[in-house]
């Protein structure tokens, strides 16, 4: 029987769906951001171009993930790859060329893929028992909404008080990330314990 609808807003699910509405935020953000950025430089229409340097490292380290030590939790790689997504999104609003934030991007990218991996890895383990699809569709609702949302308040900011306000905004939304991470890591991933059937139950089941 599925779990009850009440199980998915429990924390443990929760914390996942709000870490990775980060991840949409930092992508709206940082899209409309750089558009901005690109267009102070005369060059608007490679914009996409530029963006799509942070998937570089973030496909590469996303199919890596299989390959990490089994001691480097699920826990920790939010942490860790989140923090990098940080620190390189922290370091966008001082870049003044094109090759700059180039480099910054490819950073960013190489947290990027394993914290969604990492991600989708724990909603998948704490659905609710025949909830995983109901988790899955919250999960890439998240992405898809704070894309959205980030979208639009980083064009009004860029419009109203320059493209290195909104270049702000990418910091604002890996930090979300890293807060949520760090909340997980509070959480700790102890599995809900299944309960344990009476003497009476077990021993009608055994003469079945």
């Amino acid at each position: 029987a599925a779990g009850s609808v009440r199980e998915l807003a429990r924390p443990r699910v929760v914390v996942v769906v709000v870490g990775i509405l980060g991840v949409g935020l930092f992508f709206g953000s940082m899209l409309t951001s750089l558009t901005a950025f690109m267009a102070d430089h005369g060059r608007p229409e490679e914009a996409g171009l530029v963006y799509a340097a942070m998937g570089v490292g973030s496909a590469a380290l996303a199919l890596g993930v299989a390959a990490f030590p089994v001691g480097f939790t699920s826990a920790a790689r939010w942490l860790v790859f989140g923090g990098l997504m940080l620190a390189g999104a922290l370091a966008v609003p001082g870049v003044s060329s094109v090759t700059g934030m180039v480099v910054a991007l490819l950073v960013i990218g190489l947290g990027i893929g394993p914290t969604l991996v990492t991600q989708y890895g724990l909603g998948a383990r704490r659905s609710p028992v025949g909830r995983s699809a109901t988790v899955m569709t919250m999960l890439g609702s998240a992405v898809i909404l704070g894309q959205s949302l980030a979208s639009a308040v980083t064009g009004g900011v860029a419009e109203r008080w320059g493209t290195e306000a909104a270049l702000a905004l990418p910091a604002a939304a890996a930090l979300v990330v890293v807060l949520a991470g760090l909340v997980n890591a509070r959480i700790g991933e102890r599995a809900v314990p299944a309960a344990a059937p009476s003497p009476e139950r077990a021993v009608a089941t055994a003469d079945r």
